[in-house]
């Protein structure tokens, strides 16, 4: 074979050159060019997700807080536009996630101003869904949060249920909150998720009528949890239950990075259904959102329908009572007798030195517990800062002095017996159906009641001594007459009846609206509206239960009333008894005088019982006499009550 002549080819080649150079350069500046690379990867990004049709991913859902509508469509609960990356965001969670997806991409922002920071249980879902490379990102940097999410050092979750607080109107319910654990052995290092409504309203009245109509802003936050003991605990004797939640490290992870992004971020707050309980399944969700626990809501929602629902779930492996001071304070004051307490009262208010418990004509015993009575209302006393540091450091070093002398006691001798749990109590709507007689005349009754407890009501779970009723309607066929009348109509119904002592000295107060079924002047029965608050004391009963005395103010309207509108002074005295496990006694009687408007005066008394049948079913038998301007009127009543 004949060699090819070499001149031709590399002229050839020498033709080529600059071509080839230019697809070269050409192909090394597409490569090297950030701008597009970027593009074509989030549009590739974008392309995915919309065939994964993420927007309707169970986890995106929890994460935007979506819900859905009657329309068919999605909604969040989250009202503020802060949190939302797309101008139709709250309702549109297609654009929302691909706003969210660009704001990734955004390079050169400052410090703790990158999407990444604010949004990063986002970009983990994201990123996990899509994956997508941490190395495509452009730099930045959230000095913030990881600074204070590397604090809270999230490996375990504790659900936690403060009871009500009896003498606040904002917290009769209860509430709910989550405790994070890390390693340390001591839970009051914690940190505590919360949700509540930003108010100071303290009126039971505005409080409850504010909080039905979404008056309140409310916010998530993040604080230590020892905090929150103190004021729950401490401050307002709450006793504290704490379900220990069955989740990995990695998904408490996930809550917290939720909890982030929800900080200082608004919604409604609603006092019957988007409350801190209902708010607080969603921080529960986005670690596990295959349980779905914001979907068994109903029209209402309580914390302790939150706590039964998440224990219906099963992801609580333990549960722990946490007695309130104010707990401690009455265990330790029911083992002695009046003149124990009064020294230890004394001791704790300096008027008396730890001392003179030597010269008492009491026991060993009785000296340890007045002496550990007085140290803890010193401490009280300290956190409601009624007294300076150095005052308490100085009295407390004295009571522990003297107590140390004394030696310790059996380790059973303060134990306090684990109450009910809140989650055993009856459901918290009503269906009652009855009948009885009026004048003589026999009715049937229906009274069905939404929310939440009455007085006379079976205590299991629940605070003795309130009563929270929403709505609460009542309907009478009577049978001679064959008329159907509307007995009642409470709009809101609260009372509070805090015993008091030498210790704890809160007012009973109460507030009532709506419509009432009663005899007028003539002793005939009319339909009238009624705004009826009060204020007063309770103790403890002889026989353990409460005894209460109230002043009152009450208004009535109705065309049936000579001026249309009425007020009167008036008076409530009852005593409530719990005689037996599943038999409840209310026995009151109240007096009433209309002189502005009307000339009317009413004086009832009344004995009635609750029979407990089982935890959603209940008997009521009530008797009463009545008298309106002379007109008598007794009318007996059997009810049988089913709670839902």
């Amino acid at each position: 074979m004949e060699p090819v002549p070499c001149q031709p080819v590399l002229r050839g080649l020498v033709m080529k050159l600059p071509f080839a150079l230019l697809c070269a350069f050409s192909l090394l500046a597409i490569v090297s060019s950030p701008a597009l690379s970027q593009d074509s990867y989030l549009d590739a990004l974008l392309s995915k997700a919309d065939r994964m049709a993420l927007a309707d991913d169970r986890n995106w859902l929890v994460l935007l807080h979506y819900v859905k509508t009657s329309s068919g469509g999605y909604r969040s609960k989250i009202d503020d536009p802060v949190f939302f990356l797309a101008a139709d965001g709250r309702t549109n969670g297609k654009a929302e996630l691909a706003a969210t997806l660009r704001s990734m991409f955004v390079a050169g922002q400052k410090d703790g101003q990158h999407a990444a920071c604010r949004f990063p249980a986002r970009l983990a879902w994201l990123s996990e869904k899509l994956d997508l490379e941490a190395s495509r990102l452009p730099e930045f940097s959230c000095s913030e949060r990881d600074k204070s999410l590397g604090q809270v050092e999230a490996k375990s979750a504790v659900l936690v249920f403060p009871v009500g607080h009896i003498n606040s109107p904002a917290s009769m319910f209860g509430h709910t909150l989550i405790r994070i654990d890390g390693s340390s052995r001591s839970n009051l290092i914690s940190y505590a998720a919360n949700y509540s409504a930003d108010t100071t309203d303290t009126n039971g009245f505005v409080y409850a009528w504010k909080g039905m109509t979404g008056g309140y802003k409310g916010f998530y936050s993040i604080m230590p949890y020892y905090l929150k003991v103190k004021e729950y605990n401490d401050l307002e004797h709450r006793d504290m239950w704490e379900y220990q939640l069955s989740l990995s490290q990695s998904e408490v992870g996930k809550m917290l990075n939720h909890i982030w992004e929800l900080q200082k971020v608004h919604s409604s707050y609603y006092f019957l259904d988007e409350n801190c309980s209902y708010n607080l399944l969603f921080l529960i969700e986005a670690a596990k959102p295959e349980l779905r626990l914001t979907e068994q809501t109903g029209v209402f929602v309580l914390p302790t329908q939150t706590v039964q629902i998440v224990m219906n779930s099963g992801i609580v492996q333990d549960v722990h009572y946490r007695p309130s001071q104010g707990t401690k304070i009455r265990k330790i004051v029911s083992l002695l007798e009046p003149g124990g307490q009064a020294s230890a009262y004394r001791i704790a208010l300096a008027k008396s030195r730890p001392e003179a418990v030597r010269s008492e004509p009491i026991t060993d015993r009785q000296r340890r517990l007045v002496l550990d009575l007085a140290a803890e209302y010193l401490q009280l006393r300290y956190a409601r800062k009624e007294m300076a540091k150095e005052d308490y450091n100085r009295q407390y070093l004295q009571i522990l002095g003297e107590r140390s002398r004394l030696g310790t006691p059996a380790e059973d001798a303060y134990t306090i017996e684990e109450p009910s749990r809140p989650e055993t109590g009856h459901g918290t709507t009503m269906a009652g159906l009855g009948g009885g007689v009026r004048r003589g005349e026999g009715f049937v009754e229906l009274e069905l009641r939404p929310e939440f407890h009455g007085l006379l009501d079976p205590d299991h779970g629940y605070l003795r001594g309130a009563q929270i009723k929403f709505f609460d309607a009542a309907l009478r066929y009577r049978v001679e007459s064959e008329q159907i009348q509307l007995k009642t109509l409470h709009i809101l119904d609260i009372l509070s009846i805090a015993p008091r002592d030498l210790f704890f000295k809160p007012i009973s107060w109460k507030v009532n609206t709506g419509f009432d079924t009663e005899a007028l002047r003539n002793g005939k029965d009319y339909l009238i509206y009624r705004l009826n608050t009060g204020g007063g004391l309770s103790w403890i009963s002889p026989f353990g239960g409460l005894v209460y005395a109230f002043g009152e103010l009450d208004l009535n309207a109705g065309d049936k009333i000579p001026a249309g509108v009425t007020i009167g002074p008036g008076f409530s005295l009852g005593e409530l008894e719990q005689l037996t496990d599943w038999w409840k006694m209310h026995l009151y009687a109240r007096g009433r005088w209309y002189r502005l408007g009307d000339d009317r005066y009413t004086l009832k008394a009344s004995l009635a019982q609750n029979f407990r049948v089982t935890r959603n079913h209940s008997v009521n038998l009530e008797y009463s006499e009545e008298f309106v301007n002379r007109h008598p009127i007794a009318e007996g009543s059997l009810s049988w009550n089913y709670y839902f």
